[in-house]
């Protein structure tokens, strides 16, 4: 008698493969989920410890940093940003005396004018140098700011040595407030301030300085950073600003973000030669799904919907800020409104 054979038919086999396929198609979102989960975790990592190196900051100077400083009152004159101010609170102190924050300006380091960084290789390198903790992992860049022709968000203008490179990014922006139009923020001056906690610095002694004695609404109730990505918003860089006296915002943006925008705004994106663009390159974004994550001045990291209250009702004098939505009032400083729930 013939051996009867041991196999599986051809519509048993394809069952098995249609089973398996279907296994396929419901892990992979899950497996795609809890990627994004520990993404979005180290995010709010990198928040947390720039929270701590800006109170350590704080504890030092009595004062936040301010967005940047401004090195010259001449255009296209680039100036150190707050994430260049805090690099030794992060642990990157051989970074920050290798640039010479404290000793040289921003315009002249890139000019050539500090010794160790006289070529442009040199110079280029250390200006690209990636800082992760100044990264968002959910965001698709290559570390480096965006290269469209519309983003002229380089550095080096000025200078004249290295041209328009595109220095290393940040997905981190500090809160400006509430925006008034003018580009040259100086605090306490009610009718220039923006609000916030990062404000320029200003001409006159004393100016431009916000400590947590100035935050009368509560730490737990105004955010010092959020974020912003690199593909709609251009997200910004770590080091500082380009045109710092410019009009509208061209070189602001890079370290600051504000709340006119909603949060994840697509449109319009941000045009330099407009003098009061409002797209995502002024506000805050994220590539995280339905909101961004933002660190508050008590050193709390709390992910925020874009769907958030959100008003803005085009100027900032007495009669408007009553009506500002809750979004709005979570990046003043000293309203006197309270935010309810977010």
């Amino acid at each position: 008698m013939p051996r009867p054979r041991r196999g599986f038919t051809l519509i048993e086999l394809l069952v098995v493969i249609a089973i398996i396929a279907v296994l396929i198609a419901l892990l992979l979102p899950a497996v795609q989920q809890a990627r994004e989960a520990a993404r979005r975790a180290q995010c709010q990592n990198n928040l947390k410890q720039i929270g701590l190196a800006l109170h350590n900051y704080h504890d030092v100077s009595n004062q936040f940093p301010m967005a940047f400083i401004r090195a010259s009152t001449v255009a296209n004159t680039e100036g150190w940003g707050w994430g260049a101010m805090i690099l030794p609170q992060l642990e990157q102190g051989n970074l920050f005396d290798r640039l010479g924050v404290t000793q040289y300006r921003l315009t002249d380091v890139l000019a050539g004018l500090k010794p160790d960084l006289a070529s442009v290789q040199d110079r280029t390198t250390i200006f690209q140098t990636r800082l992760p903790v100044y990264i968002c992992p959910s965001d698709s860049n290559d570390g480096l700011v965006p290269a469209q022709k519309d983003f002229r968000n380089g550095l080096g203008t000025s200078a004249g040595g290295l041209g328009n490179f595109r220095p290393a990014i940040s997905n981190y922006m500090g809160n400006w407030g509430t925006r008034t139009g003018a580009t040259t923020q100086d605090a306490p001056d009610p009718v220039r301030d923006s609000w916030g906690i990062f404000i320029c610095k200003g001409r006159a002694p004393g100016q431009g300085k916000v400590g947590i004695n100035h935050i009368t609404d509560g730490t737990s109730n105004t955010i010092i950073v959020g974020e912003r990505e690199s593909q709609q918003g251009r997200a910004g860089v770590w080091v500082g600003v380009q045109n710092q006296n410019a009009g509208g915002q061209r070189g602001n943006v890079q370290v600051i973000g504000q709340g006119s925008p909603l949060i994840n705004a697509t449109d319009p994106p941000f045009d330099w030669n407009a003098t009061n663009g409002t797209g995502a390159g002024e506000g805050f974004s994220s590539e995280h799904t339905g909101g961004a994550q933002f660190l508050f001045c008590d050193g709390s990291v709390k992910f925020i919907s874009e769907n958030i209250n959100h008003n803005w009702p085009g100027s900032q004098n007495e009669a408007t800020v009553a009506t500002m939505g809750t979004y709005q009032r979570l990046l003043r400083r000293n309203d006197g409104f309270p935010t309810g729930e977010f």
